[in-house]
Formats: C-alpha cells, sequence, structure tokens
C-alpha cells in the first residue's frame, strides 16, 4: 500500500509541476506587431450544419487588421442552410468562395475529406484551418502569423479560450484543459524533437503550405478521428517545428452546448490524449478519482490533506491558464471528475463497439 500511495503521491507532484511550468512560461497566443511582409493566407473551413455560426465566423475574418487572406468554405452535404449563408457573403465579397461538397468517400472521415479538397484549392503561402464554431478577434491572423514567423514555425496550433454558458459545460468542457495542462509542458511541443510531446487542435491550425502541400496530412490520417494529434507527432518525426499554444479573448470558441454533447464530442479522442493507450487513461482516471484513498490508508489524514491541497491546486492552475472561473472549476471538482471517468468509459465502449457519431454521421473507431 505504501508503494502505490508514494506513486500516486509523486504522479501529482509531477502533475503539479508540469501545471505551474505552463503557468510561468505563458504559453498564450501573444499579440504581435504588423508584419511587414503580407503573405497570402487561405482560411479553410469545414462546415457541416453550421448554418447558426458560420456568419459570425466569416464577420470576424472580415474584420482582421490583417488584410491579405481568401476564404474557402466547404459545405459538408448540409442539411440546414450552411450553404446559403455562405453564398449570401461570397456575393458581397470576392474573396470568399463557397465550394460544394461530395458524397464521402469509401475510407475517409468528413472533416478530413473536407479540409483535404479544401486544400487542393488553396492558393496561399500559409493554409489556416478553422473549425466553424471558432470566434477571431481582430488581431487573431496577425498575431498567429507573428508568432509563426518568430520562431519559424511549420505549424502553430492554438486551443482556443473556451466560452461556456450552460452549467453542463462549466463542468465538462474544463475537463480537456485539465488534462493537457497538467501533462504536457505546451513549450515542449515547440522545443522537443519527440513526437510523444505533440499536441494540435483541429480547431485552428495553420501550416505553411509548402509542407502542407508536400505531405498532404489530411489524406494521409483520412480514417483518424484525432488527425490533428496524430499530425503533430508525424511533423515532429519528420523534424519540422510546430508550437501548440492557448488563446485568450483574440480566439475563443463554444464548442458544446450541452452536457450530452460535450461528453459525446470529447469521447471522440480522450484516449489519444494518453497516447492512444487504454490503460494509460483508465489509471490515470483510476488515479485522479480513487487516489486519495490508498494515501490516507498508508500515511493518514495529514498526508491525504496535502495531496488534495495539490490537486485542487492543479484545477485552478490549468483554469486560470484557461481562462476559465478558478473558484467554479475548484468547487465543481468532484462533479467533473464524475464526467471525466464517465467519459473515459464512454470511450471505451464506443471504441470496442466499432463506432462513434458526430454530426449526424457514423464514425468507425
Amino acid at each position: 500500500m505504501a508503494i502505490l500511495a508514494l506513486t500516486i503521491f509523486v504522479f501529482t507532484i509531477i502533475r503539479l509541476l508540469v501545471a505551474v511550468s505552463n503557468m510561468l512560461t505563458r504559453q498564450w497566443l501573444k499579440p504581435g506587431a504588423p508584419l511587414a511582409d503580407q503573405p497570402l493566407v487561405s482560411i479553410l473551413i469545414p462546415a457541416r450544419n453550421e448554418a447558426h455560426q458560420i456568419g459570425k465566423l466569416l464577420e470576424d475574418i472580415l474584420a482582421q487588421d490583417y488584410p491579405h487572406w481568401e476564404i474557402m468554405v466547404y459545405d459538408d452535404l448540409s442539411e440546414d442552410h450552411t450553404a446559403s449563408v455562405v453564398q449570401h457573403y461570397a456575393g458581397m465579397h470576392k474573396k470568399i468562395r463557397l465550394i460544394s461538397g461530395k458524397p464521402l468517400p469509401a475510407g475517409w472521415l468528413g472533416k478530413n475529406h473536407g479540409c483535404h479538397q479544401l486544400a487542393a484549392e488553396a492558393g496561399g503561402k500559409f493554409l489556416l484551418f478553422l473549425d466553424a464554431d471558432v470566434r477571431l478577434g481582430k488581431t487573431a491572423l496577425n498575431d498567429a502569423l507573428a508568432h509563426q514567423g518568430k520562431f519559424q514555425l511549420e505549424l502553430v496550433s492554438v486551443f482556443p479560450r473556451q466560452r461556456m454558458v450552460s452549467f453542463g459545460e462549466r463542468i465538462s468542457v474544463p475537463l480537456m484543459n485539465w488534462v493537457l495542462l497538467s501533462l504536457l509542458p505546451l513549450i515542449l511541443t515547440r522545443k522537443s524533437h519527440m513526437p510523444s510531446l505533440a499536441a494540435a487542435n483541429g480547431q485552428f491550425m495553420l501550416f505553411k503550405a509548402e509542407v502542407y502541400h508536400r505531405h498532404l496530412f489530411h489524406q494521409q490520417f483520412r480514417k483518424q478521428p484525432t488527425e490533428d494529434i496524430s499530425m503533430a507527432k508525424e511533423m515532429k518525426k519528420k523534424g519540422y517545428r510546430i508550437h501548440t499554444i492557448l488563446g485568450s479573448r483574440q480566439i475563443e470558441c463554444r464548442m458544446y452546448t450541452s452536457l450530452g454533447e460535450a461528453m459525446g464530442g470529447f469521447s471522440k479522442n480522450v484516449i489519444d490524449y494518453f497516447g492512444s493507450s487504454f490503460a494509460m487513461a483508465v489509471v490515470f482516471t483510476l488515479v485522479t478519482t480513487f487516489g486519495l484513498i490508498p494515501v490516507y490508508l498508508a500515511w493518514g489524514f495529514a498526508t491525504m490533506a496535502g495531496l488534495l491541497i495539490m490537486t485542487l491546486a492543479i484545477r485552478g492552475i490549468t483554469a486560470g491558464i484557461s481562462r476559465q472561473n478558478i473558484v467554479m472549476n475548484i468547487v465543481t471538482a468532484p462533479l467533473q471528475q464524475i464526467i471525466f471517468t464517465s467519459t473515459v468509459a464512454l470511450a471505451i465502449y464506443r471504441t470496442f463497439k466499432k463506432t462513434n457519431t458526430w454530426k449526424g454521421r457514423s464514425i468507425n473507431i
């Protein structure tokens, strides 16, 4: 019991140190100076049933203080008015173009196929893949390009600041950053060449076009639900420079609108946060859920209290780094842990079932 307790205690200390390192190294997308050279950026948006979102994103892009861009939206056989919304904007702005979707070929996932089709039409020096639910402040594009130029990166990926409205969102959406920011020092996504220290978020991925076209990443990983992480690892293997950082107010997103939607979404990729290892995901879940018990049995209340303080500190620090409500995340920690455990269980169940659903389509896992 003492060895188990010691292992849990040391693991928690390591997670706390990782969270502190992310706080101290300030891994946010920072304001960048206006670029003297203004290369063309192809902004590529795969969209399926996004009529309620796509117009807001297009308005955000039109308001950017960086002027040299083109927009292409791939309407992936939407069952709503996505296409007509995009056509409305395209009729007013020549730099906006709608690409009508094709039937999904065998062996492809819908988003990956849409991104591949968009890239084939793009003419920019940079390719920026955006999800339709992302919102951009007016400096977002310039700031991302400035960050790319500062570190000469082939990929800049950003985790947007999450907007949460309902209570269900507030007890589920923070889990993504809670895991990520306590297990991965984001600075190492840039400084380390190890593929295991790679991360990316498909909501915002800015590629050097020549590198993307050389490898056709969405085609390479056409069957992968977590193609963003796979692409980041592959780029590190090939020696490319990447950096994954956090967005502040210049890049935001409301990913989900309910608890059920959030759990369904996270269940698609939560295992990949642990290197696609079910064993690691289960161990992490057990340690973070029940770890206090063996520590108490081995060393008593005082040591258990110390572990609890570190555990809550991790919640608070990762919430602060993510620009989330710190008090809310600490107070709802027990509920969040229940949701996390349920999401991992759902991910395992759906993987063994070999199917999932998203945007009205079945996904083979």
